[in-house]
């Protein structure tokens, strides 16, 4: 349905251009390499065994890249002739690379240079600036013979308490300014009581700070000269990487050209070992979308020599095509389920738009409310318009969920607000029961769909055997579908009685022939032997698998009972928020018990709610027709250079 058509392609010519044939044509074309030496088998046939030369000189423009910010750009095939399969210099780029890693070298140690001396000049400003407010020479202070001074700072409140004990020491403390919880202070003492003093005020928790020795004059004087040595490092570092930036600028387009050159001719390298070859003949094989391959034929120039032929995925024994989903705007969201199961393979449908209409449809049925539905819906838009498909899902399904509120009367939980146009989920027995046999009925049709869904695949894959004699074949659905027929039949009518003829047509018929599947299929596939060498443990596993198949076709319809019991119980909770409500009237309470109930509704039971919609779909549906064993294609890109978030790709 949705999965693209692919084909698998051989390119073949001449060993001489398989650089420009790849680069040109190959590379952004839209395919998954597949090894080629192991693809053919033919005779003389070698892997290509070379190293990529392009990738140090690559690697040393990475890592300029992050000054340069240069962009890998898509190249067309004439700026390809242009800018990449000219002749290239190795000697001549690698000392251009040299001279570009020096110019930054230098730069690099000249700002570290610059930086750590702001940094000191910066934490000196901060050591003298409690000094502004003491008139005294610096030098004078630190190299007196007989005192000792010390400078730095200790917690006001010890301060505060020990301030009269120090009057009782031999030392004179100056307080300078106060922080917040800190005060700077100095003291003097005589040069012998120096560590005793010392000792006293580490116990108290003075940190002292030593002074650079570049200061000099009175504290004013030098808090005025380093402040101007400050702006003019701090200026001369500005002007530094101004001028950077200008060379840069020079040098940026050459770099983005070469970077642009060394990673196509690097590609072109990566994808050669994928390759094979003969003395004189290159080999490409890969798979490619249908549309993909009809563009290549249209511009490859028959005048290279190249010749693409393809064959069909039935056709290739030793590879299996790549998966591409192809759905519409609407459905896309809903491929993300899909996946969390699996891809689909090339020869099985791919059940998206199956899953978007059942899985839209059982939510809605389950958690029906106006209020909520929209709430839900709002926040699923806004995630979706951030690229978000999970915010798809709960976009589609709060729509769901409010048509379903009007068809259950619920606003936020209130039934009184609006009249149902269908039903309230609990307000009667009859109502209940009304839910639990659509419930089972809409089960029913899941079961009937997805055993055709089973029919399609086997009709496409030409498995004749199960599609006739496979419990989601023919005969199971003659078996299935019969039963379900006769028992509607029974309870409209009132008539019960059952013919020896349905009996044998809806029952005897569809058991043998499920019980008898595996000869019954070597037996149209025209294979001996039609029954193993042990009938009897063959009976015995075919009975219990039989017996296991008649378990499995009332449980997983009564399974869907469960869609019922999750809408009886979003209006149970709901009536129970809302009487909580009632007895809190008029408080604030009341308010809060009833958005806070509303919001746990939404989030709990709305994750419960879709948590059961995927049990429903993978369990009780997917497993009768879906493999879900593709694998996802991945296509030689060269874009892959520009990190994820790139605004655009420039031109050349």
């Amino acid at each position: 349905m949705a999965v693209q058509a692919m084909k698998f392609v051989s390119m073949v010519g001449p060993v001489a251009v398989f650089d420009a044939f790849v680069l040109k044509y190959v590379l952004n074309s839209g395919i998954q390499l597949e090894r080629s030496y192991s693809a053919l088998k033919l005779r003389g046939l070698e892997p290509y065994n070379e190293e990529n030369r392009y990738e140090p000189m690559l690697k040393r423009m990475r890592g300029l890249n992050d000054f340069m910010g240069a962009r890998v750009d898509a190249y067309n095939r004439a700026q390809i002739d242009e800018h990449v399969l000219t002749g290239f210099d190795p000697a001549g780029v690698s000392t251009w690379l040299d001279s570009i890693e020096d110019h930054l070298r230098a730069h690099r140690q000249n700002k570290e240079r610059l930086s750590l001396a702001i940094l000191n000049a910066e934490q000196t400003v901060q050591q003298i600036q409690p000094l502004a407010a003491l008139d005294v020479d610096v030098d004078a202070m630190f190299h007196v013979d007989f005192m000792k001074f010390r400078f730095g700072r200790m917690p006001r409140d010890t301060f505060l308490k020990q301030k009269q004990n120090f009057e009782a020491l031999d030392v004179i403390v100056i307080p300078t300014t106060e922080e917040d919880n800190d005060i700077w202070l100095s003291y003097f003492t005589p040069a012998p009581l120096g560590p005793k003093i010392d000792s006293v005020f580490g116990a108290l928790g003075f940190v002292r700070v030593h002074i650079s020795e570049a200061v000099h004059g009175t504290s004013a004087e030098a808090l005025s000269g380093l402040t101007a040595e400050l702006r003019a490092l701090q200026l001369e570092l500005k002007e530094a990487e101004a001028a950077l930036a200008r060379w840069l600028d020079t040098e940026r387009d050459a770099f983005r050209l070469m970077m642009n050159r060394l990673v196509y001719l690097s590609k072109a390298c990566e994808i050669k070992n994928e390759c094979a070859h003969t003395r004189d003949v290159f080999h490409i094989v890969g798979w490619m979308p249908v549309e993909s391959f009809q563009r290549l034929q249209q511009v490859v120039d028959p005048m290279d020599g190249v010749l693409i032929d393809s064959e069909d995925p039935e056709h290739v024994a030793h590879s299996t095509p790549p998966t591409i989903l192809r759905n519409g705007r609407f459905f896309k969201p809903f491929e993300s389920i899909v996946t969390m199961y699996g891809l689909p393979s090339h020869d099985e449908m791919d059940p998206t738009k199956f899953v978007t209409f059942t899985f839209i449809l059982m939510f809605g049925f389950m958690f029906g409310d106006v209020g909520q539905g929209i709430l839900i819906a709002l926040l699923g838009a806004f995630l979706f318009l951030r690229k978000s498909m999970l915010g798809g899902v709960m976009m589609y399904a709060g729509m769901s969920s409010t048509v379903f509120g009007f068809l259950y009367g619920s606003v936020f939980g209130n039934e009184e607000v609006l009249h149902a146009a269908w039903l309230s989920p609990i307000e009667t027995a009859d109502n209940i029961n009304t839910l639990m046999i659509v419930a089972i009925g809409y089960g029913a049709f899941i079961v009937l769909v997805s055993m055709g869904f089973s029919m399609y695949n086997a009709i496409r894959n030409h498995e004749w055997g199960k599609l006739l004699f496979d419990r989601n074949g023919l005969a199971g659905l003659l078996f299935y579908g019969g039963i379900l027929g006769v028992v509607t039949n029974g309870v409209l009518t009132g008539n019960m009685n059952f013919s020896i003829l349905v009996i044998l047509i809806i029952v005897i018929l569809p058991l043998v022939l499920m019980l008898l599947k595996e000869p019954l299929e070597h037996l149209l596939e025209k294979k001996r032997p039609l029954f193993p060498a042990e009938k009897g443990m063959f009976f015995t596993e075919a009975g219990f698998e039989l017996f296991e198949t008649i378990l499995g076709f009332i449980s997983n319809t009564i399974s869907f009972i469960r869609i019922s019991a999750f809408a009886m119980n979003h209006a149970g909770f709901s009536l129970a928020i809302w009487t909580l409500y009632h007895m809190m009237e008029g408080s604030a309470g009341g308010i809060i018990t009833l958005i806070f109930g509303n919001l746990l509704i939404m989030v709990l039971e709305g994750m419960i709610v879709g948590i059961q919609c995927l049990r429903l779909e993978f369990y009780e549906s997917f497993g009768r027709f879906y493999r879900g064993e593709g694998y996802a294609f991945q296509p030689l890109r060269i874009l892959e250079e520009n990190p994820p978030d790139a605004p655009g790709i420039g031109k050349a």
